[in-house]
């Protein structure tokens, strides 16, 4: 069995062991963290339950139903190589159409702030993980559609958290320590809003593989500015967290309302 070719057997038992499902009972729409859905959304079953929602847990993962419409909200393992294997999964899986990603990424925009909101209409590849598959040239771009959607329901949801949206550029790289000053201020000089560990990866095999995809980054730290980790993770923690409750609030009503 060559795991690669992601087919029949093996598709099964790499969407069962990543996902908790089977390819065949897979919903249209995903929605994939970095890290288990409860530490991305804070309070998670209760956000459904206010949305009149009903969800089954399947390992890490919760398949959220209302009425006829199905979304998985799942983890997709933290850094490029972790989210690579999960990522192809997905894509390889005939039944999924649309993925959203959520995630919190490093801040590198000179008028971002922490808990700010990026959605990043491309991605810069930095990751290094894909280079067996895809010519490090392939595109790593978001579904403009959904892109635009998302960044309408986002700014909406979040208004009164005195926060900016944005819709710049942002970018992936292979490891925390790769992120050294000169490299985030060249990605700057090139409009880079953001960087994370994950994004790119799924924008790129989505391009390649013809899935809809579209990424929210929500800021956590400062890394240019002189801001130390520990400190602008800490910092606005209780606005961070509404953040997140006003991102989930928005995906919920495009999943389920539109």
């Amino acid at each position: 069995m060559a795991y690669g070719e992601l087919k029949g057997k093996a598709l099964k038992w790499a969407a069962k062991q990543v996902f908790g499902i089977y390819p065949e009972s897979m919903p249209e729409s995903v929605v994939i963290s970095p890290v288990k859905v409860e530490q991305c959304f804070k309070g998670f079953p209760k956000i459904l339950a206010r949305n009149a929602l009903t969800f089954g847990r399947i390992g890490n993962s919760y398949l959220v139903r209302k009425n006829d419409c199905r979304a998985l909200f799942c983890e997709g393992g933290t850094g490029a190589s972790n989210f690579a294997d999960s990522s192809y999964v997905l894509c390889h899986c005939a039944n999924v159409k649309e993925v959203l990603f959520v995630g919190t990424g490093g801040g590198i925009g000179e008028d971002v702030q922490t808990a700010d909101v990026n959605i990043p209409p491309s991605c810069v590849r930095l990751d290094k993980v894909l280079e067996i598959l895809l010519p490090p040239e392939a595109p790593a771009e978001a579904d403009p559609t959904l892109n635009r959607k998302l960044k309408a329901i986002i700014e909406r949801e979040a208004s009164s958290l005195g926060i900016a949206v944005h819709n710049g550029i942002h970018a992936t790289v292979p490891f925390f320590l790769s992120e050294t000053r000169k490299l985030l201020t060249d990605l700057q000089k090139r409009g880079v809003v953001s960087v994370d560990m994950e994004l790119s990866v799924l924008y790129a095999l989505a391009n390649h593989y013809g899935k809809k995809a579209a990424g929210i980054i929500r800021i956590g730290d400062l890394p240019l500015k002189g801001l130390p980790t520990w400190k602008s993770r800490s910092c606005r923690l209780r606005l961070k967290e509404k953040v997140h409750t006003k991102i989930a609030e928005g995906i919920i009503q495009y999943l389920f309302t539109m």
